[in-house]
């Protein structure tokens, strides 16, 4: 019985779902490095923002932007992959990389650029971008710089604000906690300078 039944013809939608998962699968074998690479690349340029090399960021940004891409089209010949965590991860990575320069550079944070378009990729970063703009107030305060302190504060303030409207669940829930304790760091670190400030001779 077993015997005549693999003996059987298959359906050609058969062969076209095996083509379709061996593509899947090699779409998958090139995307997990490609998506690795743009992540630590992201991360590489959120590093060199803090060492005020903007030129070595946005050169990392660049080649973090070009791996990004050519996953996305792999996701196109592949849609179920859209999904995979490592590609999200590079995506939330890059977002976060980008609002943090555009910080830097403009004082706002530019949602101009498509790969950080999508809802949860865009929220993701911009929570987690909190967490640098912490570590950059932390340096402007070693320097002095109370303004730079009190800017960076409001704009985090609108961050958690805005993200506090939405209701966020599972991991951007999460990220939003952690943007809410961002938040309080930066009203310590306020409070602090204005007591400095008030007992300065």
């Amino acid at each position: 019985m077993i015997s005549t039944r693999s003996k059987q013809k298959r359906p050609v939608s058969f062969s076209t779902m095996q083509a379709r998962f061996q593509q899947a699968q090699e779409e998958r074998r090139r995307l997990i490095p490609a998506s690795n690479d743009a992540l630590n690349r992201s991360k590489r340029a959120i590093f060199a923002l803090h060492r005020d090399d903007l030129t070595g960021a946005v050169i990392l940004l660049k080649e973090a932007a070009e791996l990004l891409d050519g996953v996305e089209r792999g996701c196109k010949r592949s849609p179920e992959l859209a999904g995979e965590g490592s590609y999200q991860a590079a995506l939330e990575e890059y977002a976060e990389a980008v609002l943090f320069r555009t910080f830097l550079q403009k004082g706002t944070f530019d949602t101009s650029d498509r790969r950080i378009l999508k809802p949860s990729v865009f929220l993701g970063g911009l929570a987690d971008a909190t967490g640098e703009l912490v570590r950059y107030a932390v340096r402007q305060a070693t320097r002095g710089q109370a303004a730079d302190v009190r800017r960076i504060h409001e704009m985090v303030d609108m961050a958690v604000a805005y993200l506090l409207e939405l209701d966020l669940t599972g991991n951007l829930r999460q990220k939003l906690d952690q943007a809410k304790r961002n938040l309080r760091s930066l009203e310590d670190m306020l409070y602090d300078l204005t007591l400095k400030a008030r007992i300065a001779p």
